[in-house]
C-alpha cells in the first residue's frame, strides 16, 4: 500500500477539496477499491496500490467521466439556439468519440437516453419553467444508475417542489454560466482532444501549471475568476488548471442530497443537504447582518479528518446519512452548527470542518469563501446552550428580527451579539466558564432591549426569558465579583405582595405557576432605565422598601438562596467593580429558575449556642467593614443579636479576659427585634445631598441606641447632643445601592460586630 500526498489538494479553496474527494472517488470506484483517504499536513493524502506515476496514468488514460448532464437547465447543449452551441459541439463529440475511446461509453448512452427522453415527451426547445419539475422527475426515474449520483446532488425533488443545494447553483447553472457545459466542453479538450498532457500532474501534485483563461469557474475558486483586483495589475484574467475543475465537479458527487422531513409544519418537505446551513454573519471580519440576510446564499461545513484513513464507503455515508445533531434535531444555522461540534454531534472520525459561506458578488453570482476551521471539541458545557427553553427563545427571537428593513436596530444588535458570544464561546480558545459567562452576558442584553419595547413582543409573540437550568449558576461562573453579586441579587425571593428581584427589572409578573409573562399593564415597579447601575439598585431598594410598608411588613426583605459575600460588597462601595459587566449578569441571572435553586447556606444556627460563630468572627478579620456601609445596613432586614462567648483560640493576641472567653455578638431570631426600620434613613441618601451620608449614619445610630445598642463613637462624649463628624470616601447613591445586597448570617454578624460595642457582659440585653 503506498502513501501519497497530493499537494495539489488542500483544504482550501473549495475547488481544492472538491477536487480531493474527486480524485478519491474515482480511484476506488475505477482503479482500486482498497484505497482510503485522510487530511494529512494540510493536503490530501491517499493510501492506495498505484504508485505515483500509476496514478497520474489512471487519470490521463483509463479515467472514464461521471456523465454530466443538465436539460431542464439553460446551455445544456440538448436544444437548438445559439447560446447552446458550444454545449451542443460539446456532446455531439463526445458521442461521435465513445467507439474510439470506450471511456467516453457511459457518458454517450446517458447523452442518448436524455435525447430520446426528450423526443418521446414532446421537449424539443428549451422547457419551460412550468415544466422543469416534470422534466426532472422524468430524469431521474428513466435515466441510467450511473447518473442519480449527479442528479441527487444537482438538485433535490419534494412533494411538490425542487430544490437546489448551494454547491451547484440553479441545478447546474450559476447566473449565466453553466457547469454542465464547461465540464462537457472540458471532457472534449482533454480527452477527446487531448490537450494539456501535463495538466494531471500539476493538478494533483501541485506542480507548475499554465492555466486555461476563460473557464469560468463559478463559485469554487474565487481567485480563479478574475476581475478587478484577483491578482497583480488592476485586472486578472482569470483562469484554472482544467483537471481542477473537472474532478472538482466529480467531487460533487459525494454530496448527494436527501428530501428530509422534519417535524413540525413549518419545515415539512424541506431539503436537507449534508453539512448545509443557513448563514449567520459571526466568526470573520467582514461580518454583518446585511452581509448574512440578503449577500450569502448559505453556509458549507466541510469535514477534515486526520486521525485516521477513511474508505470510500464511510465517506459516503458521511456525506450522504451524516448530520450536525444538535439535541434532537438537525443543525439549522452555523451558530447552531458550531455548537453541534461541541457536543459531538457529528459523526465519529470528523476533526474539524473548513467553514464556507456563499456571498453573492457582481450580479446574481455567488463565490465560496474559506471563513476559518473549527476544531470538533467536546465542551460538555455546552449543553445548557442546546435547552429546548432557551432553543426555542432564541429562534423566536431570530425569527422577529428576520427582515432587516422593518426591525429596530437594537433587536438585531441584541440577537447579533447573542450570536458573536455563542460562536466565540464554541470555536474559542477561552475558558469555558468565561464563554458561557460572556454568553449570559449577551441575553441578559437582549432581554434588557426587549423589556423596554413590549409591543414588539407581543406582536412577535416574543415571551420573557425564562427557566434557565440552575447549572448556569456554577458553569458560567467566572470567579469574579461581579458575578457573585449579580447572583445574589438576581436571587432575591418574593415575601408576601413584594414581588422577585425580577419584577423590579422589568416589566413582567409572576404567575401561578410561578413563570413569568409580560405585564398587562405597565407594571410600577419595574425602575430599572438608562441610569448608571448605582442609581438603578437604590431606586430598586426604595420601590421595595415601599412596597414592603403597603404589604405591613416590618422589614425590607432580602432573602436569597445564594447571598453575597461581604468582601464582594466592600469591593463594590470602593468601585473596584465593572459596573457593566455586572448589570449584564444581573439581567441574565434574572432568566435563572430561581425557585428550583437549593439555599447555599443554611439558615441554621451553629451548634453551641453558647459559643459565637467561627466564620463571623473570621469574616470580621479578614474583611474590612466600611463603617458607613455597617451601621444603615443594620437596619435594613429585622434582626436581634445577643452576647455570646468567644473561644479562646480565636482570640486576638492582644485580647485578655479573666475568663478566657471575650463576648461577640450573635444573631438570633427572636421574637422582639433589636432594629425598627426607619425608611427615612434610606431616603436621606436617596436625596443625594452634600451631607447624605452623615445624616443616614447619625439617624441609623440613635436608632440603634434606643434599642440598647451602641455605635463605634457614641460612648462617653461630653456632649451626647453633638453628632460625630462624618466623612465618607462614598457616593450617597452608592451606599444606598450596596443597602441591597443581600448577605448571609455569619456575615451580618461580621457587620454587627465590626459597627457595634462588644456586650460588657452575659446579660447585655
Amino acid at each position: 500500500m503506498n502513501v501519497i500526498d497530493l499537494p495539489g489538494c488542500p483544504p482550501e479553496p473549495l475547488m481544492s477539496y472538491l477536487k480531493a474527494l474527486g480524485i478519491f472517488r474515482l480511484v476506488v470506484e475505477q482503479a482500486d477499491p482498497s484505497a482510503t483517504m485522510v487530511w494529512h499536513g494540510g493536503v490530501c493524502q491517499l493510501h492506495t496500490t498505484l504508485d505515483r506515476e500509476g496514478l497520474i496514468d489512471f487519470f490521463a488514460n483509463r479515467y472514464s467521466p461521471t456523465p454530466i448532464i443538465g436539460p431542464w437547465g439553460a446551455r445544456s447543449g440538448f436544444y437548438p439556439g445559439s447560446s447552446e452551441s458550444s454545449a451542443r459541439e460539446a456532446l455531439n463529440q463526445i458521442v461521435a468519440s465513445a467507439e474510439a475511446i470506450p471511456r467516453l461509453a457511459l457518458f454517450h448512452d446517458t447523452i442518448e437516453a436524455v435525447r430520446n427522453l426528450l423526443r418521446t415527451n414532446g421537449m424539443t426547445e428549451k422547457v419551460r419553467d412550468d415544466d422543469k419539475l416534470r422534466l426532472m422527475r422524468l430524469c431521474r426515474n428513466n435515466l441510467p444508475d450511473a447518473v442519480l449520483g449527479w442528479l441527487d446532488a444537482v438538485f433535490i425533488l419534494t412533494d411538490d417542489s425542487r430544490k437546489f443545494p448551494p454547491l451547484l447553483g440553479t441545478g447546474g447553472n450559476e447566473g449565466s454560466g453553466s457547469y454542465v457545459s464547461i465540464f462537457a466542453q472540458l471532457v472534449v479538450s482533454l480527452l477527446v482532444d487531448g490537450t494539456d498532457d501535463g495538466g494531471v500532474s500539476n493538478s494533483l501534485f501541485g506542480e507548475f501549471s499554465s492555466t486555461f483563461e476563460g473557464i469560468s469557474v463559478g463559485h469554487f475558486s474565487p481567485g480563479a475568476i478574475g476581475g478587478p483586483n484577483s491578482s497583480q495589475g488592476f485586472d486578472g484574467g482569470g483562469g484554472a488548471n482544467p483537471w481542477d475543475y473537472l474532478l472538482a465537479i466529480e467531487g460533487t458527487l459525494m454530496f448527494a442530497g436527501a428530501a428530509s422531513r422534519r417535524l413540525g409544519s413549518d419545515t415539512a418537505g424541506k431539503a436537507g443537504f449534508p453539512f448545509c446551513v443557513e448563514p449567520i454573519a459571526v466568526g470573520y471580519a467582514s461580518e454583518s447582518d446585511k452581509e448574512a440576510e440578503s449577500g450569502t446564499r448559505a453556509e458549507l461545513w466541510l469535514p477534515l479528518w486526520w486521525q485516521r484513513p477513511m474508505t470510500l464507503a464511510e465517506l459516503t455515508y458521511l456525506f450522504t446519512e451524516g448530520r450536525v445533531q444538535l439535541g434532537r434535531r438537525q443543525a439549522r444555522n452555523s451558530i447552531e452548527f458550531a455548537l453541534a461540534i461541541n457536543l459531538l454531534g457529528v459523526s465519529r472520525g470528523v476533526d474539524a470542518f473548513v467553514r464556507y459561506a456563499f456571498v453573492m458578488r457582481n450580479g446574481l453570482s455567488y463565490f465560496a469563501v474559506p471563513l476559518g476551521r473549527v476544531a470538533v471539541t467536546l465542551k460538555p458545557m455546552a449543553r445548557l446552550l442546546e435547552d429546548p427553553g432557551l432553543t426555542q427563545w432564541l429562534s423566536q427571537l431570530r425569527k422577529a428580527c428576520r427582515d432587516s428593513e422593518k426591525t429596530p436596530a437594537r433587536y438585531r444588535t441584541a440577537l447579533r451579539q447573542i450570536d458573536q458570544a455563542i460562536y466565540t464561546f464554541s470555536t474559542g480558545s477561552e475558558s469555558a466558564h468565561q464563554g458561557l459567562n460572556n454568553v449570559l452576558r449577551a441575553l441578559g442584553r437582549a432581554e434588557r432591549t426587549l423589556s423596554i419595547g413590549l409591543r414588539f413582543c407581543e406582536e412577535k409573540a416574543l415571551r420573557p426569558l425564562q427557566n434557565l437550568p440552575e447549572d448556569w449558576l456554577m458553569q458560567a461562573d467566572d470567579g469574579t465579583p461581579e458575578f457573585r453579586l449579580a447572583v445574589a441579587l438576581s436571587g432575591i425571593e418574593a415575601k408576601g405582595k413584594v414581588g422577585p428581584f425580577r419584577v423590579f427589572l422589568e416589566s413582567v409578573e409572576e404567575r401561578n405557576d410561578r413563570s413569568f409573562q409580560w405585564h398587562k399593564d405597565k407594571n410600577q415597579g419595574a425602575v430599572w432605565s438608562n441610569r448608571p447601575l448605582a442609581a438603578n439598585l437604590s431606586a430598586i431598594f426604595i420601590r421595595r422598601q415601599i412596597e414592603a410598608f403597603r404589604d405591613n411588613q416590618t422589614m425590607i426583605s432580602l432573602r436569597s438562596p445564594c447571598p453575597a459575600k461581604l468582601k464582594d460588597v466592600s469591593t463594590f462601595l470602593l468601585g473596584n467593580i465593572d459596573d457593566d459587566k455586572l448589570a449584564d449578569l444581573i439581567w441574565g441571572l434574572a432568566a435563572i429558575n430561581w425557585p428550583a435553586v437549593k439555599p447555599r447556606d443554611s439558615d441554621e444556627t451553629v451548634e453551641g449556642d453558647d459559643v459565637a460563630s467561627n466564620d463571623s468572627i473570621e469574616a470580621a478579620k479578614v474583611v474590612t467593614v466600611p463603617f458607613d456601609f455597617g451601621v444603615p445596613r443594620l437596619l435594613v432586614e429585622q434582626w436581634s443579636v445577643e452576647p455570646v462567648r468567644v473561644s479562646r483560640r480565636i482570640i486576638e493576641p492582644w485580647s485578655s479576659r479573666p475568663t478566657g472567653y471575650r463576648l461577640k455578638w450573635k444573631l438570633t431570631k427572636a421574637s422582639q427585634p433589636d432594629t425598627v426600620i426607619d425608611p427615612e434613613i434610606f431616603h436621606i441618601l436617596a436625596s443625594g445631598q452634600p451631607d447624605a451620608i452623615g445624616q443616614c449614619i447619625i439617624r441609623a445610630s440613635r436608632r440603634l441606641k434606643a434599642r440598647g445598642r451602641l455605635v463605634y463613637g457614641y460612648r462617653n462624649r461630653r456632649r451626647p447632643d453633638r453628632s460625630p463628624s462624618i466623612e465618607s470616601p462614598f457616593r450617597p447613591d452608592r451606599l444606598l445601592a450596596a443597602m441591597m445586597f443581600p448577605l448571609s448570617e455569619p456575615d451580618l454578624e461580621a457587620v454587627a460586630n465590626a459597627v457595634l460595642y462588644p456586650p460588657e457582659s452575659e446579660d447585655t440585653l
